[in-house]
Order: C-alpha cells, then sequence, then structure tokens
C-alpha cells in the first residue's frame, strides 16, 4: 500500500466490453496448476495477502519485510512488502503491491508503481493481485522490470524454489531420529534395545514393524535427490495427491492426510513423524538421539 503522499489517481469505470475483455484476460493468466498451491490463493483480505507473500520471499531465501517506509525524492513512501536478496553480489531488491481487489487492477496502479519503483531503487517488482492485471496494464508492464501476477501464479513462479528450499528441509530436519529408530543397523539403538525389558523389546518390535516402511519413506526428505517420490525433477509435483498417496501408502492406508496446500501438508507431515517417534521415545524412556540432533 502506497502512503497518502503517493496515492493511486481514480480512474473512470469501464463498459461492460471491457469488463469481458478483463475477464478473459485474467483467465489467460490465471493458467496454473490449483493442484500444487503453497497455501490457499484467494486470501480472505488484503493484510492475509500481504503477509503471504512475505511469508514465502522470506521462506525462499530473501530478506523480507511488510510495510517498509523508504525515503525517496518526493518523501517517505510505504512499500508493502520490501525484500532483498542478500546473497546476490549486487543485493537485488525486490518490492511488491499488494491488491486484493475484486477487479483486475488497472493502468493507473502500474503507472504509480512503476515511479515508486524507480525511486527505491528496485531492480523487480511485483503487483500482486486477486485478480490480476487489466489488459492495458499488463500489455504496459511488457516493456518494464514490473510483472503482474495473481497470487496464484506468484505462488506458481516460486513453487519449485520454496519446495527445495522450506517445504523439504522443514521436513527433512524433523526426521532424524525416526530414521534411525527403524533403520536396519544403527549401533546405538541396537545397544539400547539389548538392555530394555523383554515387554520393552516387544513393543519396541512391534512399532518397528508398524512404522518401519513410513520411517524409511520419510528418511528421503533429508536426502530428496535420491528420491522420484519427493525431488523435484520438474517444475512442480503433479498434485499434492501424488505426495499424500506416497506416504500414505507406506502406512498401509491406516491413515489419511488432510492437507489441500503444501504448507498445511508440511506441518501435518511434521506432526505425523513427531507423534510416531514420541512412540519410540516411550518405550526407551526418552528420544535417545535427543543429543545428536539438538546440535
Amino acid at each position: 500500500m502506497l502512503s497518502a503522499r503517493c496515492r493511486i489517481p481514480r480512474t473512470r469505470s469501464f463498459g461492460l466490453k471491457s469488463q469481458k475483455r478483463d475477464s478473459a484476460q485474467f483467465r489467460v493468466m490465471n493458467k496454473t496448476n490449483n493442484n500444487v498451491m503453497i497455501e490457499n490463493p484467494n486470501p480472505r483480505n488484503w493484510r492475509a495477502l500481504q503477509v503471504g507473500v512475505c511469508r514465502l520471499l522470506n521462506e525462499i531465501g530473501l530478506a523480507a519485510e511488510t510495510g517498509k517506509i523508504v525515503d525517496t525524492p518526493r518523501g517517505k513512501v510505504e512499500i508493502d512488502v520490501f525484500a532483498v536478496d542478500e546473497k546476490s553480489v549486487d543485493k537485488i531488491k525486490y518490492i511488491v503491491e499488494c491488491k486484493n481487489w475484486a477487479k483486475p487492477v488497472p493502468q493507473a496502479v502500474v503507472h504509480s508503481f512503476t515511479t515508486v519503483m524507480h525511486e527505491v531503487g528496485a531492480n523487480m517488482g511485483f503487483i500482486v493481485s486477486k485478480r490480476g492485471l487489466q489488459v492495458g496494464a499488463t500489455q504496459y508492464t511488457q516493456h518494464t522490470n514490473i510483472t503482474g501476477l495473481s497470487y496464484a501464479e506468484f505462488q506458481w513462479r516460486y513453487f519449485k524454489v520454496w519446495y527445495e528450499r522450506c517445504f523439504v528441509p522443514k521436513i527433512g530436519d524433523a526426521v532424524g531420529p525416526l530414521s534411525e529408530y527403524v533403520e536396519p543397523f544403527n549401533y546405538h539403538r541396537d545397544e539400547k534395545v539389548k538392555n530394555l525389558s523383554a515387554s520393552k523389546r516387544q513393543k519396541y518390535f512391534g512399532l518397528l514393524k508398524k512404522y518401519q516402511p513410513f520411517g524409511m519413506t520419510m528418511a528421503f526428505f533429508e536426502f530428496p535427490r535420491y528420491s522420484w517420490h519427493f525431488s523435484m525433477v520438474t517444475e512442480a509435483p503433479e498434485s499434492i495427491a501424488k505426495i499424500k498417496e506416497t506416504i500414505e501408502a507406506s502406512l498401509s492406508g491406516t491413515y489419511r492426510l488432510k492437507s489441500t496446500y503444501f504448507r498445511d501438508l508440511q506441518q501435518e507431515i511434521v506432526r505425523l513423524v513427531e507423534d510416531v517417534t514420541n512412540k519410540f521415545n516411550s518405550v526407551f524412556g526418552e528420544n535417545i538421539f535427543a543429543s545428536k540432533y539438538s546440535l
């Protein structure tokens, strides 16, 4: 949202013919795989859109913040989302304007945004909106370093890098102890098993029989490049269902993952891994790998 000093001028209303044209343009722009979304592509309000964009940029490795006040030759301007790629040689700057409007964004907004981009020295700009851009606005951006996207398209644009840098690593961080509880050979674990009572050993081997396929499947999140199930050999998985089916099959169909979006699925998988790990912990009275994974 731009500050009061940079208000977007009102634009005239458009007729039915123009509205139909804009709707058609939105349908063309919105060619994304709705089965592969990081989170709900229809945020409930503007603030949710702003927070979602900022969170995604942080998760892929940028230093992003919302509501940043920036000095310009015309005074102070508030940027919806401001991000810097600290790892790039030139510290590439991104600014994002979020519009949760019911209609496509008009060209006047793009004009004002272009001015702000130049004044703050941004390298790339995004206008992320609920309904995309009007045709004229889209044509204008073709000659600039500004890209207009729906929130679904924004997620799709960065899905591969988000999957590799956020989705897989977070799950991989959670599965370490479980993978060691169920792997075929583990000296530390086997020594602990020897010291268990007969009833505890029986319980351990019962859990091992039940959860070894799941634990070994989840272990691939630590090394996704070796798994055709979880590696990113293409731009994105065909659907979230494929990953869910793989994990559910490792549990012999006794558990159903309920998530519709990948962020929710990530959290659901982590909770499931932690629940199963705690079952093993309870047999030994502790997490026998805690010292290794608390470093």
